[in-house]
């Protein structure tokens, strides 16, 4: 593992060898992930399948109306649309403000078993929770500036790849406000095509595993319970992903400002009192 931490550390990585690195990464945190799934993924399983089943309904009588196969007041309309958005925006935050938490532990679990430290998966979720409060806060600008830029796909895109790290600037850079959105940006600002290209590689993959998933979930019938079960078993693959997105973030943090700016406290703690002896 040595050798590992020295390659992440000592230069930029190419995509394949980060892809390789996070595996390894990835299956020596498995028990970590796992935890994370069941105690955090299944919770937001089930509040993201209830939102779902309500989207998809709206969806059905929206589908009916275009058809002319149901007809609305004008009144009616606009509460269904003010449903639909409604029920958009919780799904986003629940993916802004919750999933979080399982990003940010399984972060610093990748971070801590790449330098080789002691820790439990409740350590990793503990702390993860204790950095809630600034993940609502980054993630209410995030979602205010990301949804007016939806107006207009190219700045949506844009702007989902220069802020793809702030959780990771949260979690991993000590970062404790908006200034999360700020420093993702200049990790992200010069080498945007090639983040761009990262993640979708990193997409392609996370189709392929859930897709796999989901044929072998076609055997069960569809009902809320397996929708919920095949959900939460989706937060493996997540949890690869972000183990991915870790790296990719101490590589580039690392490389740019050196690894001084991602000791933690108890390190920098660690450093003084051994400058004092």
């Amino acid at each position: 593992m040595e050798e590992i931490k020295r390659l992440v550390y000592s230069r930029e990585l190419r995509w394949n060898e980060i892809m390789v690195i996070a595996m390894r990464l990835f299956r020596e945190n498995i028990k970590v992930v796992a935890a994370g799934m069941l105690v955090i993924g299944l919770p937001i399983s089930i509040l993201l399948t209830l939102i779902q089943g309500r989207v998809m309904s709206m969806l059905e009588i929206a589908d009916q109306v275009s058809a002319k196969t149901l007809v609305l007041s004008p009144q009616e309309s606009v509460n269904l649309l003010q449903q639909m958005m409604t029920n958009n925006v919780l799904l986003m935050a629940v993916t802004v403000f919750l999933e979080a938490i399982f990003t940010i532990g399984v972060a610093k679990a990748t971070k801590w078993r790449l330098e080789g430290r002691r820790f439990s998966a409740s350590k990793a979720f503990v702390e993860a929770m204790s950095l809630e409060p600034v993940v609502v806060k980054v993630g209410i600008v995030y979602m205010i500036l990301f949804l007016l830029g939806t107006l207009l796909v190219i700045p949506a895109i844009y702007l989902g790849v220069v802020w793809c790290l702030y959780l990771y600037c949260i979690a991993l850079g000590g970062r404790r406000s908006v200034d999360a959105l700020g420093h993702s940006r200049v990790l992200v600002r010069s080498r945007w095509w090639r983040t761009f290209g990262f993640l979708i590689i990193l997409a392609a993959i996370s189709y392929c595993w859930n897709s796999v998933l989901s044929l072998i979930f076609m055997l069960f019938p569809d009902n809320f319970a397996v929708n919920c079960v095949y959900t939460c078993i989706t937060y493996l693959t997540q949890g690869f992903v972000v183990s991915a997105t870790a790296i990719l973030f101490l590589n580039r943090e690392s490389g740019l400002f050196g690894m001084a700016s991602l000791q933690e406290p108890e390190e920098v703690q660690e450093a003084e009192g051994e400058k004092a002896e």
